[in-house]
């Protein structure tokens, strides 16, 4: 039929032709030469070039002999059991040759295992590492808080006007005001007025009265107030570490200044200690930043310092007669920061004799520097 054998016969697969290193580098140059001095030159560079290539004895990676693929071995398919395991607790033989023509009977079961409960496999996770935690969340100023919640509330006014407007939501009635009686009610406000303005009045009433229940259904609990202001001061979960505070008082032996640093540390729930001596006094808190906040406002606002000292002066004038200059009372913020973790338990007061005994009172709690501070400190 004048069919080319040729032709139908699959052609011989391409195999990969290497380009040899500098090749095309070679070829601009002969190409520049040729262009400049002619065909006698470029054949001079192609001879020195063989000849190089013939003393550094390369190797044309076209004639490197390559491998063949060593096939790949298929992992072993498990044989396949003579009875499945989920039916051997079921067939009283443990074995299909009793039911091999397909028909099941009751004899053919253990019944006692047939129940209502559906057993399901323990899920067990894959061998991957965790996932990443998600994205914390942008913390957004002031300013960008309300415009979003006015853009919140501009788009929720307008799904409604666009479902009353479909016919899904029926619109709500014209509230009615002595002040907009005639806009609204237009000639049917002078047909009975009396009538009208009584009912206008029970109305804005009832308005009134709901606004009023649902303030006070939204309205806390004394213990649920108490419970919200305990957690705003002490469960601050922005701050996970304990914030320190020391400070060095030159007289602490006012009671009433006394009660006042003793009661307010343990009102605001921090830990710590006041340690007083002849010298100076040292008061050490450990707590969360607003409790501290406020606690430092009380040492170093609200108590008059030198109104203290001049009140314990009175009183030791008219008792011995005497009256005792020790100079200006004052409080110092000597060091403020944050810990891992706090070093006392509670507050406490420890009145000591001596300097050593003081210092022995911050040792045992494993912070000894704070009286170290509190001593080196100066105003200056």
């Amino acid at each position: 039929m004048g069919i080319d054998a040729n032709k139908i016969l699959r052609p011989k697969r391409m195999t990969f032709q290497f380009v040899e290193e500098g090749k095309w580098t070679r070829d601009a140059e002969n190409l520049k030469l040729k262009s400049l001095f002619g065909e006698a030159k470029e054949r001079e560079l192609k001879v020195k070039q063989a000849q190089l290539a013939k003393a550094k004895d390369d190797i044309n990676p076209n004639l490197i002999e390559v491998s063949e693929r060593v096939p790949r071995k298929e992992k072993p398919k498990e044989p396949i059991p003579d009875v499945e395991w989920w039916d051997a607790n079921v067939l009283i033989n443990g074995e299909y040759g009793d039911i091999a023509d397909g028909s099941i009977t009751e004899s053919h079961l253990k019944i006692e295992k047939l129940t209502h409960y559906i057993e399901h496999p323990r899920p067990i996770e894959p061998p991957a590492e965790a996932a990443p935690p998600p994205p914390q969340p942008l913390k957004l100023t002031k300013k960008e808080q309300k415009k979003l919640r006015t853009q919140r509330r501009l788009a929720k006014e307008k799904d409604k006007q666009e479902m009353i407007r479909q016919g899904l939501l029926e619109p709500p009635k014209a509230k009615v005001k002595m002040s907009n009686l005639m806009k609204v009610l237009g000639a049917e406000a002078t047909q009975d007025p009396t009538k009208l303005e009584k009912e206008i009045r029970t109305a804005a009433a009832e308005r009134e009265q709901a606004h009023t229940d649902r303030n006070a259904a939204r309205k806390l609990t004394p213990a649920e107030k108490r419970e919200k202001k305990e957690r705003k001061l002490f469960d601050d979960p922005t701050t996970i570490e304990t914030i320190v505070s020391v400070y060095k008082i030159k007289k602490l032996s006012h009671p009433k200044t006394r009660f006042k640093v003793e009661m307010n540390a343990r009102e605001n729930r921090l830990t710590g200690c006041s340690v007083m001596t002849d010298g100076m006094s040292v008061v050490v808190v450990e707590g969360k930043s607003k409790a501290i906040k406020r606690y430092g406002k009380l040492m170093l606002k609200r108590i008059n310092w030198e109104e203290a000292e001049k009140k314990e002066g009175k009183d030791d004038m008219e008792e011995d007669d005497e009256e005792e200059t020790n100079g200006e009372n004052k409080c110092w913020l000597v060091w403020q920061g944050s810990v891992a973790k706090p070093s006392f338990h509670r507050f406490h007061v420890q009145q000591c004799l001596t300097e050593s005994s003081a210092k022995k009172v911050f040792m045992d709690a494993g912070v000894v520097h704070y009286w170290d501070l509190a001593v080196n400190y100066s105003d200056d």
